[in-house]
């Protein structure tokens, strides 16, 4: 087999592995249908994986390389990255599913996807440099993900009762985070001061309210 051809077969595999453990999760995906709907020999998978757990953190890399070069992280501008990440997100629920799972059946992380989301926090360092927060940017992009993947992740019966208008969603996502980067990177003790609102610090709650 020639390099192209097995370059090739490889991808197949990688992509019917993607589509049958989204479906089936971990536990689930079975080999010999990844082989078939790849229309390759099962010994290959072994050749070029190893193993199954090696074809899942493949499966797993593909998905975070695929997301990681299709919505370019731009540390100033949040809100424009959230919507980009709900728009993607729109698009492959996919690697929705693939997430939903891992975190379902292997709740660990691979060394692609430390490396990216440090890189993230990186950038977002430099962008916020000088600007004091209580907030650290790691907790800040946290809050940006929730915010952009709120809508696709969120318990169906609720789904139900709130808009179902994917461009509302998509807007209420920029405000949503537009708010929040706003927020952090304000002096916090003053806004709490200035607007009354007392410390919610246990030392400073009734008994009552306390318990």
């Amino acid at each position: 087999m020639s390099p192209r051809d097995a370059e090739a077969t490889k991808a197949r595999i990688l992509a019917a592995a993607m589509a049958d453990f989204a479906e089936h999760g971990y536990a689930g995906a079975r080999i010999d249908r990844i082989a078939l709907n790849a229309k390759a020999n099962k010994s290959l998978i072994y050749t070029y994986f190893d193993c199954k757990d090696t074809l899942f953190d493949a499966v797993i890399d593909a998905a975070i390389g695929d997301l990681h070069e299709s919505v370019p992280f731009t540390p100033n501008d949040l809100p424009g990255y959230g919507a980009r990440l709900f728009d993607f997100l729109v698009e492959h629920p996919c690697e929705i599913r693939i997430d939903a799972w891992r975190r379902l059946e292997r709740p660990s992380n691979t060394t692609l996807e430390r490396e990216i989301f440090a890189q993230k926090v990186e950038a977002l360092d430099g962008a916020r440099k000088g600007t004091p927060s209580p907030i650290s940017s790691a907790d800040l992009l946290v809050q940006v993900l929730a915010l952009a993947w709120s809508w696709l992740t969120v318990p169906e019966a609720l789904g139900a009762l709130a808009t179902a208008d994917v461009a509302t969603r998509r807007r209420q996502v920029i405000r949503s985070i537009e708010v929040l980067a706003a927020a952090v990177d304000t002096d916090i003790d003053r806004l709490s001061s200035s607007s009354g609102r007392q410390d919610d610090s246990p030392a400073s709650l009734s008994p009552r309210e306390a318990g």
